[in-house]
């Protein structure tokens, strides 16, 4: 009797534990599209002197400022992403205890300001990127 107990048990243990490891899930916020808005991609394509504000254009879109200080105009793309991850439930069987949520978040700042002469053609750019 005591062991068909005992196993009885396990077995119920055996199902609540493959039950709260189906259930666990992860959940991810939509990646946003990818952009070209990146260091590498900044340093590969702008040649000061010879990229034009058409071919800017092109790689990374219109830029969401545009100023002018004398003859010169400047360009400013500015980004910000979001991430957040979360997971629900966890299980430990040793204590049998049930866990909640867990969220974790980031966010990555970039800015691409570019230079332009008389021209449009490149004289200058400056990156920054900035996570926390």
């Amino acid at each position: 009797m005591r062991a068909t107990i005992v196993t009885m048990l396990l077995i119920y243990l055996s199902f609540l534990m493959i039950y709260s490891v189906g259930c666990a899930e992860s959940n991810t916020s939509p990646l946003p599209t990818e952009s070209n808005l990146t260091a590498g991609m900044a340093k590969k394509t702008i040649v000061k002197g010879q990229t034009t504000q058409a071919e800017v254009t092109e790689i990374f879109g219109p830029p969401d400022l545009v100023t002018h200080k004398d003859n010169i105009q400047v360009w400013t793309y500015d980004k910000i992403r979001y991430d957040v991850e979360s997971s629900d439930g966890y299980l430990t069987v040793l204590l049998a205890g049930v866990g909640g949520r867990k969220t974790q978040s980031s966010s990555t700042s970039t800015m691409l300001i570019i230079y332009f002469d008389s021209n449009d053609k490149v004289i200058d750019y400056r990156m920054s990127v900035t996570r926390f």
